[in-house]
């Protein structure tokens, strides 16, 4: 297990932690400034994402090669709002200034950091993981751009108003969707087709950059309190993953699906949404707090994302 599941893992993870750290580097030689970063964020934010949204779910999203595929978004929802409530729970008193680090120990990097682990990790069962990737994308980007939103970016006291959930990654992801499910997207001409799938492509690696180049501005001399990090790390690395893997092998819920099991495993035990880093630099918010904890969060998982993965082919075989 550990030269088939661990070390391919722990490459994965640790090539997009390279990325982030010659992009910190450069932040820090002044290679790229503070208003370059807020420059790529608002691009990835109103152009990029929207792009990769839209030309993902049209051209891969196929409803009846997987009669539930409902259920992959709705387990994300299920495994985000779970560890909301640790989250509330170890936060009570302090719910309504810590919103923003309860959202660092909630959402998943749902694509940026599963999507390279697979490339490495599968071969011959890629396209059909992928698949299964990008359904449980689709509840987690709805919920990462509503209620994730919001938490990173609003104040101790305000509340979420629905117009403040109209952004343009949501509603591409929405309107997107409503395309395949009414039967458009065969008639979506390849003239808007390439070239927003081209575009889109630049998503991933420019949100990584605006990642490290974040990550690399926050302080270490101003790092959060160490109760929090506790909290914050034992949820979204230690807890989640081991009560998702707990309840996969009790149930057996997904015996004779295996790869499915694995992503959710691999979901589960990721590190914090790089795009709530984005959120931030584009709609404001505490860039220290929420990229100082990330920061410990993304140490952390290069060995707890490949031990979880590995634990839990270890307990199945």
């Amino acid at each position: 297990m550990i030269t088939t599941t661990f070390i391919p893992v722990f490459k994965a993870v640790f090539a997009i932690f390279i990325i982030a750290i010659v992009s910190g580097l450069l932040v820090r030689r002044n290679v790229i400034k503070q208003s370059d970063i807020q420059s790529l964020s608002h691009i990835t934010i109103v152009v990029l994402l929207p792009c990769l949204f839209f030309s993902k779910i049209v051209s891969s999203f196929n409803p009846s090669a997987f009669s539930y595929w409902w259920l992959l978004p709705l387990v994300a929802f299920v495994m985000i709002g779970f560890a909301l409530g640790i989250a509330f729970l170890l936060f009570y008193k302090k719910r309504n200034q810590k919103k923003a680090i309860m959202a660092v120990a909630s959402f998943m990097n749902a694509n940026y950091m599963v999507l390279p682990i697979a490339t490495m990790l599968y071969t011959k069962e890629l396209d059909e993981f992928l698949t299964y990737c990008f359904l449980f994308i689709l509840g987690v980007s709805t919920s990462l751009w509503s209620v994730g939103k919001h938490m990173v970016t609003a104040g101790e006291n305000e509340k979420i108003k629905f117009k403040e959930l109209l952004n343009p990654p949501l509603i591409a992801s929405l309107g997107s969707i409503l395309i395949v499910l009414v039967g458009g997207a065969p008639y979506v001409p390849s003239a808007i087709m390439i070239p927003v799938n081209f575009i889109g492509q630049a998503a991933i690696p420019i949100a990584t950059i605006v990642l490290g180049a974040t990550l690399g501005s926050v302080s270490i001399r101003q790092l959060p309190p160490l109760a929090d990090v506790i909290k914050v790390v034992g949820t979204k690395l230690f807890i989640v993953p081991a009560l998702v893997i707990l309840f996969l092998s009790q149930t057996q819920w997904l015996a004779n699906y295996p790869l499915i099991a694995d992503l959710i495993v691999l979901q589960a035990s990721v590190a914090p949404a790089t795009l709530l880093i984005v959120q931030v630099r584009k709609y404001g918010g505490n860039a220290q707090e929420v990229g100082s904890m990330m920061l410990i969060n993304y140490v952390v998982c290069i060995f707890t994302i490949p031990a979880w993965l590995t634990f839990w082919r270890m307990l199945i075989s």
